[in-house]
């Protein structure tokens, strides 16, 4: 069903690969490939979750014949790193049929296995003799851009360069002048109702390369010690101009290191800002690593700012015959100026993530002047507890498989008083041979509120304790299907008053070269202090002229700001490292039924990698 590059080819048939090109049995490069060509890559650092943000140069065809279908790959050794001292790598790969929902695997066959799991890989020998050039790529780029906003044309043009360099086949440095971000999708709008602010993910190229190396902790989300968004992206996502950047990743020995640099323009109001982070890891026992980081800088303030932090993270694949288990330590440390304490965090989890059985169990402590400037942190003075449990049964019918779990989080603040306590639940979540799939859900939250929060303009909810219950379910089908569909609802209470959410998602793929698919999202609050509605709305197409050849265009309006804006994006990659980029984005201003533009962008990118 899918033609574009770093397409979903979970649903349909595709042959995936990796290599543990240093046979650590932690970190790994990974590569897809379907019948219609479409090509995908990643990393997987530290046996956690493959990330698709790195985009190497490679090669990869398919064709559908009268036997099935063939798929050819050609990685150039120029394009990753290694060890050049060993003959032999961790490897795996995998195929998936679709239509027996079947995955051949040819090393660790087993159903609570992933190819994504380094340390279940097998070994390739006899790697020997092999040539990476001068290590050299030149990455010239050029952007354009024409821009329409309070009657007045600007038009600019940017010219910059990346340069890689692999000081040895295992250490690769970056350097980046006048870095411009013009292809970079625009972020997801989301609505915010609750007290604590939303988390937006990454994008941008430069800094997703080798983003792996400063994972820490085994932390996703909060608190965050690096959180490269934090770099040259403003309040309200306004882009901060960035005139230079190095960035340094490799793996020495047993060590994993990363170093970023950026040099950010002079802004009015924060001056020049040098903003750095550092990390390193080494690998101990089997699987697990123990490591440190810290950044320095604060790109938001005139004042300075400054984190240390130590992390061990233990991974063994061998507990209880051959589960995984896994548990993290972590510990960060604030510098601000004027604080002389209460600016530590720390927490531990442990996790039993397999097939049957997938449990853990956590806690974080945050002070109240825990400050990481270039890190991501919603709630201070706080400590969290939390417990995830979920039972799988695999019935031999037409269900694949019969789910049941809950997700507990309880939040005290520094004197262990309830803050906050919620239980979000599904009795039981069931999903069928073809991917179609319902859920149950019962949610249970418990608010203590210390001061006023407005939660709409002009709606206020008074200081109290309040608890409710909320029921919901939902219903998709498969992402497979020409016309797939998700459509859930949930009703309960809400603070003093009821909620009622509802939306639904309906996309159609009569061919892998076009889709169409449109998203609603909507909630109806109803408190005694008031009543509003939230409305979201997303609608994307996209056509595929080739696996090289894209035009995306994503269309995004709510009822908040009132303002509608569309992305659209042409790509071609004429070949891999060589690509063209065309941008529109429109914002429009949406009230009373009458649209008025706000701004238009028109811009260009062109880049081309010269590799010595």
């Amino acid at each position: 069903n899918e033609m574009k590059r770093d397409a979903v080819l979970r649903n349909e048939d595709h042959i995936g690969l990796i290599l543990d090109t240093f046979h650590d049995r932690r970190n790994a490069y990974f590569f897809e490939i379907n019948p219609n060509g479409s090509r995908g890559d990643g990393m997987i650092a530290n046996n956690g979750r493959m990330s698709k943000a790195w985009d190497g140069i490679w090669y990869g065809a398919a064709r559908i014949d009268e036997k099935g279908w063939t798929a050819e790959m050609a990685i150039p050794f120029k394009t990753i790193s290694f060890n050049p001292d060993l003959d032999s790598w961790g490897f795996n790969i995998s195929r998936s049929i679709r239509r027996r929902r079947e995955r051949i695997r040819w090393s660790t066959p087993l159903q609570r296995a992933m190819l994504f799991d380094v340390a279940r890989a097998g070994v390739i020998e006899g790697i020997r003799d092999i040539q990476q050039g001068l290590g050299l790529d030149v990455k010239p780029h050029l952007s354009l851009s024409l821009r329409h906003e309070d009657g007045a044309d600007v038009f600019g043009y940017e010219p910059g360069i990346d340069i890689f360099y692999k000081f040895s086949p295992k250490l690769t440095g970056v350097f980046t002048a006048n870095t411009d971000f013009a292809e970079t999708e625009v972020d997801e709008r989301q609505v915010n109702l609750g007290r604590f602010p939303l988390f937006f993910p990454e994008k941008r190229d430069f800094f997703l390369q080798d983003a792996g190396i400063f994972k820490f902790g085994g932390v996703r989300r909060d608190p965050i010690a690096f959180h490269s968004r934090r770099i040259g992206i403003g309040p309200g996502g306004v882009p901060l101009g960035i005139l230079a950047g190095v960035r340094l990743t490799g793996r020495v020995d047993r060590f994993s290191i990363g170093v970023i640099d950026v040099q950010m323009q002079d802004e009015e109001g924060l001056g020049s800002k040098n903003l750095a982070v550092a990390r390193v890891a080494m690998n101990v026992l089997d699987e697990s690593t123990v490591g440190l980081i810290a950044t320095a800088g604060n790109p938001t303030s005139l004042d300075q700012n400054a984190l240390v932090g130590v992390d061990f993270n233990y991974r063994t694949s061998k507990f209880l015959d051959e589960k995984v288990l896994r548990g993290n330590l972590w510990f960060q440390q604030t510098f601000s100026p004027d604080v002389e304490e209460g600016e530590s965090a720390f927490g531990i989890k442990l996790a039993y993530p397999n097939d049957r059985v997938d449990a853990m169990i956590g806690m974080s402590h945050i002070d109240e002047d825990f400050n990481p400037a270039l890190g991501f942190v919603s709630r201070l003075g706080v400590r969290e507890y939390w417990t995830k449990f979920r039972y799988r049964w695999r019935p031999d019918t037409w269900l694949r498989t019969v789910d049941t779990q809950f997700f507990t989080k309880i939040t005290t603040d520094l004197e262990n008083r309830l803050e906050s306590a919620a239980v979000w639940s599904t009795p039981i979540e069931l999903r069928n041979q073809a991917g179609d799939g319902l859920e149950i859900e019962l949610d249970f939250s418990n608010e203590r509120l210390d001061e006023v929060f407005e939660i709409s303009d002009g709606i206020v909810i008074p200081v109290g304790d309040y608890s409710w219950l909320q029921f919901g379910a939902e219903l998709r089908t498969s992402e497979h299907r020409v016309l797939s569909a998700t459509a859930k609802a949930a009703y309960g209470g809400y603070y003093s008053g009821n909620r009622l959410e509802h939306g639904f998602e309906l996309a159609w793929k009569p061919s892998p070269s076009f889709m169409l698919a449109f998203e609603n999202s909507m909630n109806h609050i109803d408190l005694p202090q008031g009543s509003f509605m939230t409305h979201l709305f997303m609608l994307r197409s996209e056509i595929n002229f080739s696996p090289d050849v894209s035009w995306h265009t994503f269309v995004q309006y709510d009822n908040l700001s009132h303002q509608m804006g569309i992305n659209s994006r042409f790509r071609w990659i004429i070949e891999p490292g060589n690509e063209l980029f065309l941008v529109v984005n429109q914002g429009i201003g949406l009230l009373d039924w009458r649209f008025r533009s706000l701004s238009t962008e028109v811009g260009a990118k062109v880049a081309w990698t010269l590799r010595f």
